[in-house]
Protein backbone atom coordinates (compact mmCIF):
# COMPACT_ATOMS: atom_id res chain seq x y z
CA UNK A 1 0.00 0.00 0.00
CA UNK A 2 2.81 2.22 0.84
CA UNK A 3 4.19 2.42 -2.78
CA UNK A 4 0.46 2.89 -4.52
CA UNK A 5 0.10 5.57 -1.99
CA UNK A 6 3.91 7.32 -3.03
CA UNK A 7 2.72 7.19 -6.69
CA UNK A 8 -0.91 8.66 -6.21
CA UNK A 9 0.98 11.52 -3.86
CA UNK A 10 3.28 11.72 -6.95
CA UNK A 11 0.61 12.12 -9.66
CA UNK A 12 -2.39 13.25 -7.74
CA UNK A 13 -1.68 15.05 -5.17
CA UNK A 14 -4.69 16.10 -3.40
CA UNK A 15 -3.34 18.43 -1.33
CA UNK A 16 -2.30 20.93 -4.79
CA UNK A 17 -4.49 23.94 -4.84
CA UNK A 18 -5.82 24.38 -8.55
CA UNK A 19 -3.60 26.71 -10.76
CA UNK A 20 -4.46 30.38 -10.44
CA UNK A 21 -3.05 32.34 -14.14
CA UNK A 22 -1.26 35.38 -13.52
CA UNK A 23 -0.76 38.28 -15.82
CA UNK A 24 1.19 37.18 -19.02
CA UNK A 25 4.69 38.00 -19.82
CA UNK A 26 5.86 39.01 -23.80
CA UNK A 27 9.48 37.33 -24.42
CA UNK A 28 11.33 37.58 -27.75
CA UNK A 29 7.82 37.11 -29.70
CA UNK A 30 6.25 34.21 -26.82
CA UNK A 31 3.85 34.60 -24.10
CA UNK A 32 4.65 33.22 -20.87
CA UNK A 33 1.70 32.57 -18.56
CA UNK A 34 3.02 32.09 -14.78
CA UNK A 35 0.78 29.42 -12.79
CA UNK A 36 2.95 28.34 -9.92
CA UNK A 37 0.60 25.71 -8.21
CA UNK A 38 0.27 25.66 -4.19
CA UNK A 39 1.34 22.66 -2.70
CA UNK A 40 1.59 21.88 1.18
CA UNK A 41 2.37 25.72 2.13
CA UNK A 42 4.53 25.98 -1.04
CA UNK A 43 4.09 26.95 -4.34
CA UNK A 44 5.46 24.94 -7.22
CA UNK A 45 7.12 26.31 -10.48
CA UNK A 46 4.63 25.73 -13.04
CA UNK A 47 2.75 27.44 -16.34
CA UNK A 48 2.62 27.59 -20.03
CA UNK A 49 4.52 28.99 -23.49
CA UNK A 50 2.72 30.22 -26.30
CA UNK A 51 3.40 31.49 -29.65
CA UNK A 52 1.02 31.39 -32.61
CA UNK A 53 3.46 30.15 -35.55
CA UNK A 54 1.91 29.87 -39.22
CA UNK A 55 -1.87 31.26 -37.99
CA UNK A 56 -1.75 28.55 -34.95
CA UNK A 57 -2.05 29.21 -31.56
CA UNK A 58 1.12 26.54 -30.12
CA UNK A 59 1.29 25.91 -26.16
CA UNK A 60 3.45 24.23 -24.14
CA UNK A 61 2.58 23.73 -20.40
CA UNK A 62 5.38 22.73 -18.07
CA UNK A 63 5.29 21.86 -14.19
CA UNK A 64 8.84 21.46 -12.56
CA UNK A 65 10.06 19.84 -9.45
CA UNK A 66 11.02 23.30 -7.91
CA UNK A 67 9.29 24.88 -5.05
CA UNK A 68 9.36 28.19 -3.36
CA UNK A 69 8.15 29.47 -0.02
CA UNK A 70 6.16 32.15 -1.36
CA UNK A 71 4.08 32.41 -4.46
CA UNK A 72 6.20 35.58 -5.84
CA UNK A 73 9.58 33.91 -5.48
CA UNK A 74 7.87 31.27 -7.80
CA UNK A 75 6.17 33.68 -9.86
CA UNK A 76 10.06 35.07 -10.14
CA UNK A 77 11.83 31.51 -10.93
CA UNK A 78 9.15 30.64 -13.23
CA UNK A 79 9.53 33.49 -15.27
CA UNK A 80 13.22 33.62 -15.21
CA UNK A 81 13.31 29.28 -15.85
CA UNK A 82 10.57 30.48 -19.26
CA UNK A 83 13.00 33.00 -20.55
CA UNK A 84 16.00 30.19 -20.03
CA UNK A 85 14.09 27.45 -21.89
CA UNK A 86 12.84 30.11 -24.80
CA UNK A 87 16.46 30.69 -25.12
CA UNK A 88 17.32 27.81 -25.55
CA UNK A 89 14.97 25.87 -27.33
CA UNK A 90 13.19 28.61 -29.34
CA UNK A 91 10.07 27.20 -30.95
CA UNK A 92 11.89 23.83 -31.02
CA UNK A 93 9.84 23.77 -28.01
CA UNK A 94 6.39 23.20 -29.36
CA UNK A 95 7.75 20.14 -31.51
CA UNK A 96 7.56 16.43 -29.82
Amino acid sequence: MGLFNSIKTLFGNSDASPQKTHQDIEYKGFTITPSPIAEKGQYRVAGYIRKTIDGELQEHHFIRSDVCPSEQQALELTISKSQLFIDQMGERLFHS
